[in-house]
């Protein structure tokens, strides 16, 4: 798990299973982003089973956004699929993800909590 100040990162390989929560707006999202991309990049390197990332923002910056499209993209080709967790009462979230799924070719569940 790496959780730097309000992003928390969870990574459970043997599930399969990578959940991003909290609050991503860090000053430089390329370099805290980069070992998770490589993580995943050694994930679906060696690993037969496809990988679900989970996002549950209450808030992300334009700099995080352009770091999960790289991420997602890495799920293409049927690796992997994402799941947006939203408070029910924040449509924002749900638009901007919406917005991501529109990006990539990746498929997306929606879960208003």
């Amino acid at each position: 798990m790496v959780d730097l100040g309000d992003t928390t990162i969870e990574f459970n390989e043997e599930k399969g299973i990578m959940k991003i929560s909290g609050i991503s707006m860090m000053e430089d999202s390329l370099e805290f982003y980069s070992e998770i991309k490589k993580k995943i990049d050694d994930y679906l390197s060696s690993s037969a089973t496809k990988l679900a990332i989970e996002f549950e923002l209450t808030y992300f910056n334009s700099s995080s956004a352009k770091q999960f499209i790289q991420i997602l993209t890495k799920l293409e080709d049927g690796k992997g699929s994402a799941t947006w967790k939203y408070q029910k009462n924040h449509s924002i979230m749900y638009d901007r993800g919406k917005e991501l799924e529109i990006l990539v070719d990746v498929p997306f569940e929606f879960i208003a909590i």
